[in-house]
């Protein structure tokens, strides 16, 4: 995964992009150790890429039922909104200052 992730971040930086990482939690049944090296990796990488990070992309959602599809892996619509509030507080003040670096140009 920490793999695949650094070829995204290179690849999308290498084409212009400016990358937010989001960081995922797997369920505990993976057992502590593997859950916990996986959620180190997207504080991690976005340490090392410098770049803004959303600590848990499904905070408010993922131990809700209410927001969550029958297979209780995958949020529902009513997640939605939730969702784009989580990503929105990281991802506003990134859009806010590229549109402060491009107009001062």
């Amino acid at each position: 995964m920490r793999a695949n992730l650094t070829k995204m971040i290179t690849l999308g930086r290498e084409n212009g992009a400016r990358i937010v990482l989001a960081g995922m939690l797997i369920p505990p049944n993976y057992g502590d150790d593997y859950a916990n090296d996986f959620a180190a990796v997207f504080p991690e990488l976005a340490a090392e890429y410098d770049a803004p990070l959303i600590p848990f992309f499904m905070e408010g959602v993922a131990l809700d039922p209410g927001k969550m599809q029958r297979d209780g892996i995958h949020p529902n619509t009513e997640a939605q909104p939730i969702l784009m509030e989580t990503v929105w507080a990281t991802l506003e003040p990134e859009l806010m200052q590229q549109a402060v670096a491009v107009s001062s140009r």
